[in-house]
This record gives structure tokens, sequence and C-alpha cells, in this order.
């Protein structure tokens, strides 16, 4: 299951407990986030339809004369009912319409459990890259020169190849997602580090780099050396 999916389905039904739904939480960190945001705004809303409770009596067997609960108009009943529902509908719009934001997020903090990738500094060989690259449907026209790590890791519920390659600017980190679609190009900066995703193929290609400074020259060169195979070969 993928984040859009994921994200679809708690805006409909914040409650539900689907298997899928919940082994994609447990891998993704932001999506868990919008449930706990979703069921947080669902409450809210059924407290304001229910109104507010019964007043209590004052005192032990105290017989207190209430006054009977004015049911508000039928058209407030409405412009409220109809108030909520497109607030439920803003949040879902803001968190569909910023997968890249986090996309981005996932990406750095992958990298930084890995802070080892960084200082690899000898020369993958072709069979590791090879290694790192199968079950992935990619190939690369990148000389294992260039790179000082290529792993295949557990990301956002696949398999991804993660490589470090050296270029004039110093190590750049590539993560290729063949399963996390991006409409457009995405510019990120967090602790210290310079990012890029760039849509490519069926998918996207992440870039990062520390320091300050333009890697836009790099993505478009992955994406040249980047090669997407037909899926299952």
């Amino acid at each position: 299951m993928r984040c859009e999916e994921a994200r679809l389905q708690i805006g409909a039904e914040p409650g539900r407990a689907d298997p899928a739904l919940e082994q994609h939480l447990q891998l993704c960190a932001a999506c868990r986030q919008f449930r706990e945001e979703m069921r947080t705004l669902d409450a809210n809303i059924r407290r304001v339809l229910e109104g507010p409770p019964e007043p209590a009596a004052v005192g032990a067997g105290a017989a207190v004369r209430l006054r009977p609960r004015i049911r508000p108009p039928a058209w407030r009943q409405w412009a409220l009912a109809a108030s909520v529902t497109l607030a439920t509908f803003a949040v879902l719009a803001l968190w569909l319409l910023r997968p890249g934001e986090t996309l981005a997020r996932d990406v750095v903090a992958h990298v930084r459990d890995e802070p080892e990738s960084w200082l690899a500094a000898q020369h993958v060989d072709a069979a590791s890259i090879d290694a790192a690259l199968r079950g992935a449907g990619v190939e690369l026209k990148v000389t294992s020169d260039k790179i000082t790590y290529a792993h295949s890791c557990w990301f956002r519920g696949h398999y991804v190849p993660h490589l470090v390659v050296q270029t004039a600017r110093g190590p750049v980190t590539v993560l290729i997602l063949r399963h996390e679609a991006v409409s457009r190009r995405y510019e990120f900066h967090e602790g210290g580090m310079t990012g890029v995703i760039v849509p490519d193929g069926t998918g996207s290609l992440a870039l990062l780099a520390r320091g300050a400074g333009n890697i836009d020259d790099i993505a478009g060169q992955m994406q040249q050396d980047v090669r997407w195979l037909p899926q299952g070969t």
C-alpha cells in the first residue's frame, strides 16, 4: 500500500483497522501521524454534533427542574455538518497535496539511520551493485568506480537501491524509488543537507548531499544513467 492510498482510506474511515493499512502504518511515521490527526478531528466532530451534555442535578436527592434541551434549527444543523465536512476534506487535501514533503522527510530519516554510508571510501564492485539493484527493476550506466556504497534497503514498504555516488561536490546519496511517483521536482533542506526529488520513469529519484548547494546537475545525470526495466524483469 502506498501513502496516497493509505491516507485516502484513513480520510474516509479514520477508525477503520485494515490489515494492509496497519502493515503500512508500522513502516510509515507520517501516515501514523495523519491517522492520529484524522481520528482527533473525527472525535471533535462527533462531540459537536452530539451537542452539550445534559446539566446534572445539584445536591444529593435534590429535585431540580431542568429546562428541556432545545434543538437548534434544522438549517443550523445542516450548516454545522457542512462546515465540519469541509474541514475534514481540507485536512485530507493538505496531506495529499504534499507527498513531496513527507517523502523528503522519510528520505532524510533513512539516510540518518545509515550514517556509515557517507564514510564508505572503497569502490563497490559490480556484483555488489547488481545485488543492490536486483529486484528493483532498474539498471545503471554509472561505473562502479564512482559508487562507494550500494545496498538494497527497506523503505516505505519496498526494497529500494540505496547508493552513494562520488561526485565533484563530494558524496551524494541516491535512492531509486520505483514505487514513489511525484508530479514535479521537489527541493528540500534539512539538518545541514540539501536534497532533491525528481520524477523519473514510473517512479522517482531522491538525491541528498551534505551542505548547501545545487545538485540539479547530478540529478539530471542520474536520470540519464537510470534505465527502468519492465515489471517482473
